[in-house]
């Protein structure tokens, strides 16, 4: 009889952790375990929960993340570049290819394009924090779909309560409604301060729309003095 592997062993379990728990994250509240099957599901969530520390830590869990089909064909983890303790933070969609090559969330001509936008608030890269809400780039160029995003948002969550930035712009509505879980499109819910978990949210146009619409420039200019109002206090 051939030896079992412990490692694979816990790497199967990991898995089916963490499948249950993206389960739970989309609303599947399943069967009612009984005593046993409720122990056993404290003992994963507490082996999870040790992801909650800092950005390294997080990034570490990522790495071996499997919540959804994006885990076979991803190249690498964008996970995020910036200060770990901004006040300031941008989230975008999913990476393009630029920023699977590099590592970096917007390393591509939409990249420079926001690095500008940043500069022109008076921040830098290095002073703000940047990331996307699905971490991992389909490799088909197709955007990702509703259950991938649910699945990379307990990621983005742990993201966020590490940074803890006192205001969250999410770039375009794909971001934005991962961020809000809301269905309205970004023409409707841009240009206002909403509110996640007591988190000040300005949601505004993604970059890459504003190199195909230059006109709307203009309207993520305001955006952005607001922004600057806010964390000028």
């Amino acid at each position: 009889m051939g030896t079992v592997n412990p490692g694979f062993c816990a790497q199967i379990l990991d898995e089916v952790r963490q499948y249950l728990c993206f389960l739970n994250d989309i609303g599947c509240t399943g069967i009612g375990p009984g005593p046993t099957g409720r122990q056993i599901a404290e003992q994963w969530e507490g082996r999870g929960a040790r992801t909650s520390g800092g950005l390294e830590e997080i990034k570490e869990g990522i790495g071996a993340c499997r919540r959804c089909r994006l885990a076979d064909e991803r190249r690498v983890v964008v996970f995020g570049h910036g200060n770990p303790r901004a006040r300031l933070m941008f989230i975008g969609p999913f990476p393009e290819a630029e920023d699977e090559q590099a590592g970096i969330p917007y390393s591509g001509e939409a990249g420079a394009l926001l690095t500008r936008i940043i500069e022109a608030i008076g921040q830098s890269r290095e002073s703000v924090y940047i990331s996307h809400a699905v971490k991992c780039r389909p490799q088909s160029d197709r955007v990702p779909d509703k259950f991938e995003a649910r699945a990379c948002r307990k990621h983005l969550e742990l993201q966020i309560h590490a940074v803890s930035p006192e205001v969250i712009c999410p770039l375009g509505g794909f971001a934005a409604q991962a961020l809000l879980r809301t269905e309205s499109p970004i023409s409707r819910i841009r240009g206002e301060f909403r509110e996640y978990q007591g988190i000040c949210v300005m949601p505004t146009h993604e970059p890459a729309y504003l190199l195909v619409n230059p006109e709307a420039k203009r309207a993520v200019w305001e955006d952005m003095k607001k922004v600057m109002a806010r964390i000028s206090h």
